[in-house]
């Protein structure tokens, strides 16, 4: 019964979504309403607690919710004022059909600009709607290509930062002497798991775009891009050649050039385009173009580290006894997306009729992806604080901690049940994690402290880093299907719950299956 209510808001989430084809931002509410409800009346949790912990999973989810809610201010205006049809026209001479278009922007500058901080759901499916795809597969695409790098987002803060928290933890796996071999370790285990995911994910675009006939002719390209994207990576943190923070972008790049030359390889094409990028193409694509640059030069360590103390004591909030949150305002890519969205005004010089359609369809719409992202991450901290409470002015485990934590419940269930079979099974407590959370990062931090006891429990410590890996690339995966993610992409297209809905169904097998064999290939390299 323990188990089962512990999962129940989310089941409930899936339920709504699937069967009765609710939107993200709809059943965002209800999961909430019910984890509220199991945790205050079953897993004695304080009211105080349950409402910290929503503020505060509504506070974490800035990094995302904001950035959703600039992106698509930004959308709508290159839309509106005709910058992002030029764009479009451009890159179909580039890439001339629906296939090659989903593996050069999906596959390559897909994860070239997840990994720039840019929010792929918010942004992308108004490019391929524009580029003739159907509503379902400009969302798939747009969602899909946050993935096939899985941990490298956000100039790779889902690695970075659950390894601050891991160590914060006392979590010292044998070998691991500082933060920087943990993480070095912990990105590089990551990228070995890799190779068979992002092919995966290149033929999953190409079924969502296509069907089984585009998969049949563009086999051959998914197979390669796949690898070029993975194996760039691999070999990237194998052998320490780059900063961590920017693998994902380098092998973003050279998907897609690589992607690039195979089909005016394979097309005989002589010339890709015979529009000039010109002054007006160039004034088009600025938006972009300052997005990227600032995103390089603002997430650089040390001026991101002074960027984030120059508001000191002013940014931070007090949550609950303890507890507080540093929103580092400045250091945030939200922010600067805000900026090149005002900046861009200015660039692209909308009528005050544009500017006025702009703004009306932005409030319109953003209010569903924000709240999904909102009060999934809420949900995920009302789970991870369960049976606590405030003590002395700070947040402890109660005493009924042990047997009441919803994570914990959830992490000890599957440990005994698995036993030595466990690696197999870590992957899906990361998808788990990113479902409730909205986002890899979260599950990352969440659930770093049950699957280091569950890992001690079972395998041994030894296992723990290549544990920890699975559970990443298990969340990345999860991005797929995280409702949230959904809702934003549907959102900025003005399409609802039945596209939502559609679009799970068709990944969601795939998405199982690829956590599989991530636990599969775990089971391979822990026992071997």
């Amino acid at each position: 019964m323990d188990f089962f209510l512990s999962l129940f808001p989310i089941l409930v989430v899936l339920i709504g979504m699937l069967v009765f084809y609710r939107s993200g931002s709809f059943v965002s509410v209800i999961g909430w309403i019910l984890a509220v409800i199991v945790a205050a009346y079953y897993f004695k949790t304080p009211w105080n607690v349950i409402m910290g912990a929503t503020l505060t999973g509504i506070v974490k989810a800035f990094g995302i919710s904001l950035a959703v809610v600039f992106t698509m201010f930004l959308i709508f205006l290159m839309r509106e004022t005709g910058a992002l049809k030029k764009i479009i026209e451009y890159v179909k001479g580039i890439a001339r059909n629906k296939e090659e278009q989903t593996l050069f922007i999906g596959m390559g500058f897909g994860s070239l600009s997840t990994s720039l901080g840019m929010v792929t759901p918010a942004m992308f499916p108004p490019i391929f709607l524009l580029l003739g795809f159907s509503p379902i597969a400009a969302i798939g695409v747009s969602i899909l290509c946050y993935d096939p790098l899985t941990s490298f987002a956000l100039f790779t803060i889902p690695l970075t930062l659950p390894s601050k928290v891991a160590m914060a933890f006392g979590i010292k796996p044998p070998g691991i002497e500082n933060l920087n071999e943990f993480i070095w370790d912990y990105t590089f285990k990551v990228t070995v798991l890799l190779p068979v995911i992002s092919i995966i994910f290149a033929f999953l675009m190409l079924k969502v775009v296509g069907g089984k006939q585009a998969i049949k002719k563009n086999w051959k390209a998914a197979l390669i891009s796949g690898l070029v994207l993975s194996g760039s990576a691999l070999v990237i943190a194998g052998f320490r050649i780059l900063p961590v923070e920017i693998i994902g972008i380098i092998s973003g790049l050279i998907t897609m050039i690589t992607v690039y030359f195979i089909y005016r390889k394979h097309n005989n094409r002589a010339t890709d385009t015979n529009l000039p990028f010109n002054k007006e193409m160039f004034k088009a694509c600025l938006p972009f173009i300052l997005l990227i640059i600032i995103s390089l030069i603002v997430n650089i360590p040390s001026l991101k580290m002074n960027l984030e103390n120059i508001l000191g004591q002013t940014e931070v909030i007090r949550i609950i006894a303890d507890k507080k949150e540093d929103l580092n305002i400045l250091g945030n890519v939200w922010f600067w997306i805000m900026v090149v969205s005002f900046i861009s005004i200015f660039i692209l010089k909308p009528t005050g009729k544009q500017l006025g359609n702009v703004f009306k369809l932005w409030i319109t719409r953003i209010w569903g992806p924000f709240l999904a992202y909102s009060l999934f991450f809420a949900v995920a901290f009302i789970m991870a604080w369960s049976a606590m409470e405030v003590v002395n002015g700070k947040l402890v485990p109660s005493q009924y901690f042990a047997q009441y934590n919803m994570d914990r419940i959830i992490g000890i269930t599957l440990a005994n049940i698995f036993g030595h079979a466990y690696p197999f099974i870590a992957p899906f407590l990361g998808l788990f994690g990113a479902f409730v959370g909205g986002s890899e990062t979260a599950s990352n931090v969440l659930f770093a402290k049950i699957q280091w006891e569950a890992t001690l429990s079972t395998v041994g410590a030894n296992a723990f880093m290549w544990i920890y890996a699975a559970h990443a690339v298990g969340g990345g995966i999860a991005s797929a299907i995280t409702p949230s993610k959904i809702t934003n992409a549907a959102a900025t297209i003005g399409v609802g719950g039945k596209e939502e809905a559609q679009f799970i169904k068709a990944v969601l097998v795939p998405v199982l299956l690829m956590c599989v064999i991530t636990g599969a290939m775990l089971m391979v390299i822990v026992y071997l």
